[in-house]
């Protein structure tokens, strides 16, 4: 599989639960009214599809092991289409919330894949440029599903972006069974023992598993930046209809760390890529709090200010620390990938929860999670460097 394609396949499978995420973020308060359901609950329309994933990476992890990635991401896509296709009908928030969840299962097959893939593929500093290349791809999602739904909620509802999904789905799901080529060429027994061995290899591995939880941390800070994003830009900044352009300027932040660090992790160690972005990450957070407690205006201006330096260190760190965690992992490369994106999820979630519950108009928790997150990121990235 050529370079570009591999590129293509790995980016667009991992944007499936970003594209059933950040679509739906313009109408979160439509569906807020619509279900009559409280604002402090209004996040779980995204943190349940997070639950999904999670769940999903576990399962089809070893399962693509066994039965190989292209049958697993067809299975993915399967689930994830239906979960779209039947939240289309639902009158109850529950029902709804429960496809939230089956679509992010299917993402959590595709998800897991990917990472499967570019492992199969690659390893090293080769693995972790991929990475971030794919990274770079992959934040076109967000800087323009937000503008997606907004164009569909104003020319036709929100009940209408499950159904642009699902067609997405489906002309990705055609590519992949007519040009995909399997990558993986040593198909292993599925049994449940193999799986529970694959985890506590995982585990026992220091290097895997102090960046799975340092990827955990880090994801949690951009999970909870989704939980509070449409609440304060459009019901405390009142942005209305440029909501989707401020995301997009975070989100193309992003890409832009993701790109240099595709250009500098050739030449550096991914690893000390990573401890200077987690100190610049601090300094910026503490600087911010500062700002925030000595009772400064809170604008648009002073939010962007705060937000778009640490979505950058984002873009240079997170790509290395899912590659870093999965590099000694090539034997079982699915297995590892699901426990490294459950657990990764699994130590998010609940970060994102606890912010998108205390969020009411100020960004004080979300600057502190930032400060304790990347507090506990530099010391496990420093022991890691001097062991």
């Amino acid at each position: 599989m050529n370079g570009v394609k591999s590129i293509f396949l790995v980016s667009s499978l991992m944007a499936m639960g970003a594209l059933s995420i950040d679509t739906i973020l313009p109408a979160l308060s439509m569906i807020k009214s619509h279900y009559n359901v409280d604002s402090h609950h209004g996040h779980w329309t995204i943190t349940t599809v997070f639950f999904g994933i999670s769940a999903g990476q576990l399962v089809f992890g070893p399962i693509s092991d066994s039965i190989g990635r292209k049958r697993t991401t067809i299975i993915g896509l399967l689930i994830f289409g239906l979960g779209n296709l039947i939240s289309i009908l639902g009158t109850d928030y529950y029902l709804f919330l429960l496809c939230r969840f089956f679509q992010g299962v299917g993402a959590g097959a595709t998800v897991v894949v990917s990472r499967a893939i570019a492992r199969d593929l690659y390893s090293g500093n080769e693995l972790a440029k991929l990475m971030s290349l794919v990274s770079t791809i992959f934040i076109l999602v967000p800087v323009l599903a937000p503008s997606i739904g907004q164009l569909i909620i104003t020319t036709l509802s929100w009940q209408f972006i499950p159904i642009i999904i699902l067609i997405l789905c489906l002309l990705l799901g055609s590519w992949i069974l007519m040009f995909h080529i399997e990558t993986n060429s040593q198909k292993r027994r599925l049994n449940f023992q193999g799986v529970i061995n694959g985890i506590m290899e995982v585990f026992k591995s220091k290097i895997s598993r102090s960046y799975t939880i340092a990827a955990g941390l880090t994801f949690g800070v951009l999970m909870s930046f989704l939980n509070i994003s449409q609440p304060l830009f459009q019901e405390h900044l009142s942005v209305g209809p440029y909501f989707s352009l401020y995301f997009g300027a975070g989100a193309l932040t992003v890409g832009l760390g993701s790109i240099i660090n595709a250009r500098l992790v050739t030449k550096v160690n991914p690893a000390k890529i990573v401890k200077v972005s987690l100190q610049f990450s601090l300094i910026w957070a503490v600087i911010s709090l500062i700002f925030l407690l000595i009772g400064k205006t809170t604008n648009i201006y002073t939010v962007m200010s705060v937000l778009l330096p640490n979505f950058f260190v984002f873009g240079t760190i997170f790509g290395n620390m899912n590659a870093m965690a999965i590099s000694p992992m090539g034997h079982i490369a699915g297995t590892a990938s699901a426990v490294i994106g459950t657990s990764t999820t699994l130590i998010a979630l609940p970060l994102a929860s606890l912010i998108g519950f205390l969020f009411s108009g100020s960004l004080l928790p979300f600057v502190l999670l930032i400060i304790v997150t990347t507090g506990f990121n530099l010391l496990i990235t420093k022991r890691l460097l001097n062991s």
